[in-house]
């Protein structure tokens, strides 16, 4: 009976830190956002530069997932879980103290690399003290740690909006510190990991090498394709898909003694979550931007109220994801998460008539039925990419699981930034775009509110078809996205197997 209590009270804290550390991480992948105009003008920086403040935490903290997951497979989960928080609060302690543009964008790389080892191993940790527990119990502590993320996303621009209103925004980095060393303070004190095996064989150090590059350079091609000012786009994207051929022939040379198994995507259950997880990734953090653009642009919301209309998002989320553990004892799972795509489809086709007189109320449909359906499949998709392969390997394929979401957002940015583009290029006439200055997305709404723009253009007609342009365009977005979490529920309802099938299907595979 105590051996159970501790095995419970270990899982529990587990739980708590691993659900605080993404919600931490990920809350720097948005917050940030909101600061880019004050980080801009205290540090004399150009646009180009901005976006490396963002996009550098992104690119490192893609590239070294799954590094991560490799290495606490032999090196202990917790071991680099509370290195990758020690590395996450110096780096942030770095970008809060930063003086210049360069060191502000060093330290988010820095960043970056810390969210990685903590993410790339928390998965784990949870796979490793809910063992041997019922399915229930796993799936719960997956779903809150998937909350954890999903609601820190969510709350990013009302947090960020609260500090730069009520503070600067090195304080967006500064309350990144006492929170993780809270974290690491809960670790050291009440989590536990059983000892690992020896491993079997030498880390794969040509295929961690090959992967980081393919990583990086595939996230930095699809974050900048839509940007024509992004230097070496193309040649990211050639480099990016050269190494990533090179990693999967030596990974199969490898076989055993691979960094990454290949044989783990023969699992249908695997892949299934691993296109899942992709594919929802596509359609909310890679949405999430030109919502915020739409708000802030064209309808000119404040960054406090942007956040309070995405927190309607959060609190959908945060119920469906209670209800989620409990109908997944009546309903397969696999119908669960086609449910759930199927119902972030409604909500996207249903928004998707925004006109330019709309407010905020014709997105909260998208907003609600996203919150739902992320709430309904979060907790499981993690849950069964842990579940369905070796427990010597969980590390591997949680940092895999893990590098698909960042990896999603980076394509969902790229996909919908060139759709805008193309919309709006093919709506306003040339002399438009050219006097103005007009080259992307946000471009186009920064001009239809200047002063140029009306000086330059004063008859009324053409700031309507500017504005008419950019909401045509967010209504294709919209559809595209929709067609895509119906892809993804179909995808669910053939991948995903039943619970008695996939130990043997690991076994084989393993």
């Amino acid at each position: 009976m105590l051996m159970a209590k501790e095995r419970a009270k270990n899982r529990k804290w587990t739980t708590l830190v691993a659900a605080l550390s993404a919600a931490l991480m990920t809350l720097d992948i948005t917050v940030v956002n909101i600061a880019l105009p004050k980080i801009a003008k205290d540090l004399l920086t150009n646009l180009a530069q901005l976006q490396w403040v963002i996009n550098g935490y992104t690119l490192s903290f893609a590239a070294l997932l799954l590094l991560a997951g490799a290495l606490s497979d032999r090196m202990g989960r917790r071991a680099i879980f509370l290195c990758g928080n020690g590395l996450f609060v110096l780096a942030s302690l770095g970008c809060a103290l930063a003086t210049s543009i360069d060191l502000l964008i060093i330290a988010r790389v820095i960043q970056g690399a810390g969210g990685a080892m903590v993410l790339g191993t928390a998965l784990a940790l949870i796979a490793s003290a809910c063992e041997g527990e019922p399915a229930q119990v796993r799936t719960s502590s997956v779903g809150l740690f998937a909350a954890g993320g999903a609601v820190s996303a969510a709350t990013g621009p009302l947090v960020g909006g609260v500090l730069i209103q009520w503070a600067s925004w090195p304080w967006l980095f500064a309350i990144n510190i006492p929170m993780g060393l809270l974290i690491i303070f809960f670790t050291l004190r009440h989590v536990d990991e059983k000892p690992l095996p020896a491993p079997r064989h030498p880390l794969d150090l040509a295929g961690a090498v090959f992967v980081t590059l393919s990583l990086f350079s595939l996230n930095y091609a699809a974050l900048n394709y839509s940007s024509p000012s992004a230097p070496y786009v193309r040649q990211a994207l050639l480099s990016g898909l050269a190494t990533a051929v090179i990693f999967l022939i030596i990974e199969r040379q490898r076989g055993e003694r691979a960094l990454l198994h290949l044989r783990l995507f023969r699992i249908p259950t695997f892949l299934g979550a691993i296109m899942i997880s992709f594919a929802g990734r596509i359609f909310s953090f890679g949405l999430l931007p030109f919502l915020t653009l739409w708000l802030s642009g064209l309808l000119h919301y404040s960054a406090w109220h942007i956040g309070l209309i995405l927190l309607s998002q959060s609190i959908a989320m945060v119920i469906a994801a209670g209800l989620s553990g409990p109908l997944s004892r009546v309903i397969p799972v696999r119908i669960l998460l086609a449910i759930g795509m199927f119902i972030v489809a409604s909500g996207l086709l249903i928004s998707s008539h925004v006109h330019i007189n709309s407010d905020w109320l014709a997105i909260l449909p998208l907003l609600l039925m996203l919150g739902i359906g992320a709430g309904l499949t979060l907790p499981h998709l993690m849950d069964l990419a842990v579940s369905v392969v070796p427990a010597h390997q969980a590390g591997a394929a949680s940092g895999t699981a893990n590098t698909f979401f960042p990896l999603g957002t980076a394509v969902g940015i790229a996909l919908f930034g060139l759709i805008l583009s193309h919309v709006i290029q093919q709506e306003l006439p040339l002399s438009l775009l050219s006097t103005s200055g007009i080259s992307d997305p946000a471009s186009t709404l920064q001009a239809i509110n200047s002063a140029q723009f009306a000086s330059l253009h004063s008859l009324p007609v053409l700031q309507l078809q500017a504005q008419q342009a950019w909401v045509d365009a967010l209504n294709l977005l919209f559809r595209v996205a929709a067609v895509a979490s119906v892809l993804a529920g179909l995808a669910a309802l053939w991948l995903i197997r039943p619970a008695s099938v996939q130990p043997e299907q690991a076994q084989e595979s393993a």
